[in-house]
């Protein structure tokens, strides 16, 4: 028999809302949903005019006096605000545990007896100078940036994270007990998982690679079309779609084909988005900075390689050699073109990439075996709490 199970589900934002984190909240929410007796909404949290204004001024005296950048995502005084509504919407409720992904701002000054089970894809300290929008920050901003952190962490029972990158970093950084920490991977945030019989794929005629992605530059796109240039000057039948953004003008524009920016939400262009990931072969995206990027969980779902970057959380989901390749933050285009071209030459090997992938969505890379392993650690979470309590 399973034991009952009440989750509290705390963000400032709207899990039901698919744009939520890219759609990540909604598949958390809804996996949840499968496994737990109830899972009760602690959210969306707005801000008030109050709030408004102080965030302001801080980003304008950060702005104006010292020429950096305020997080307003890690204020304390956007913390402090959460926290008593937070507290207010927590009134008489019977919550066994409280869920709180991505939520350090939110829990770092709750005054709450439910245990706390967070989970994030990073870290503040990691994360700062980690992301161009994540540099330049004020000195003030840092410290309320680890102080928020820290403090989420203390008043979390258990961690979990998205990557082995992450999970080790809070372990060596933060100090926490890595006894508290998790692992748990993400999956693909797709309405429709197509079925393994349709993925009848050949790989003996031309190779379609997809580049997809909103932000061109730190996705890796000049590298993208380089490595492209040089596969087509040596011959290969290849083709690129640039999905999701539209870069500079480019050359072999009759080989390249590029589709803007696709909102899931619309079926139309969902299913625009279906149709390019049904035919291609290889997504390519050399990201230059990245946690964890759904993405590549998407493109597993439908049997398609990736070919990488070895950088943050990417290599918890790309395994190289097994349902992709990672290669280094330095690797040029003719790095690129050279592993690509091993699988152009040995289409045999692509199409056991392309099968691996497939394999590693279905036995790591889906939102069902999420919610089965955070069921077990939500749990954990729970009589952790009465544990240390009763001591």
């Amino acid at each position: 028999m399973k034991e009952k199970l009440t989750v509290g589900y705390l963000t400032a934002k709207n899990p039901k809302d698919k744009r939520s984190w890219s759609g990540t909240h909604f598949k958390m929410y809804e996996s949840l949903l499968k496994e737990v007796d109830e899972v009760y909404l602690i959210a969306p949290i707005k801000y008030n005019l109050t709030i408004k204004l102080l965030l302001l001024i801080n980003t304008v005296i950060n702005q104006v006096f010292f020429f950096k950048k305020h997080d307003r995502s890690h204020s304390l005084v956007l913390s402090k605000f959460y926290a008593s509504q937070i507290k207010k919407k927590l009134e008489n409720k019977k919550i066994d545990v409280i869920f709180a992904p991505v939520a350090a701002t939110e829990i770092a000054y709750l005054e709450s007896s439910i245990p706390i089970c967070y989970l994030s894809d990073s870290s503040f300290g990691q994360l700062n100078n980690y992301y161009d929008y994540f540099s330049n920050i004020s000195d003030f901003s840092c410290k309320e940036g680890n102080l928020i952190e820290k403090y989420a962490l203390k008043k979390s029972v258990t961690h979990v994270y998205s990557s082995t990158w992450a999970a080790e970093y809070v372990i060596n950084n933060y100090k926490v007990d890595k006894n508290s920490v998790f692992t748990v991977k993400f999956g693909a945030n797709l309405d429709f998982t197509p079925q393994k019989a349709s993925l009848n794929k050949q790989f003996d005629s031309t190779i379609n690679f997809l580049f997809l992605g909103v932000d061109w530059q730190r996705k890796g796109g000049e590298i993208v079309v380089e490595t492209f240039n040089l596969l087509i000057s040596r011959g290969y039948d290849v083709t690129l779609t640039i999905c999701g953004c539209i870069p500079i003008l480019l050359k072999n524009d009759d080989k390249i084909k590029i589709v803007p920016f696709l909102d899931k939400n619309k079926p139309e262009e969902y299913d625009i988005l279906l149709n390019i990931l049904y035919n291609t072969h290889l997504l390519f995206v050399p990201t230059r900075a990245d946690c964890t990027p759904i993405v590549f969980c998407e493109a597993n779902a439908f049997g398609i390689p990736v070919i990488t970057t070895d950088t943050g959380g990417v290599s918890s989901i790309i395994e190289s050699g097994v349902n992709g390749y990672t290669l280094p933050f330095t690797a040029t285009p003719h790095d690129y073109a050279a592993t690509i071209q091993s699988l152009l030459d040995d289409r045999v090997q692509l199409s056991n990439l392309a099968l691996n992938a497939r394999k590693k969505f279905e036995n790591e890379l889906n939102w069902d075996l999420w919610g089965k392993k955070m069921r077990e650690i939500l749990i954990l979470t729970k009589f952790s709490n009465n544990k240390s309590e009763s001591n």
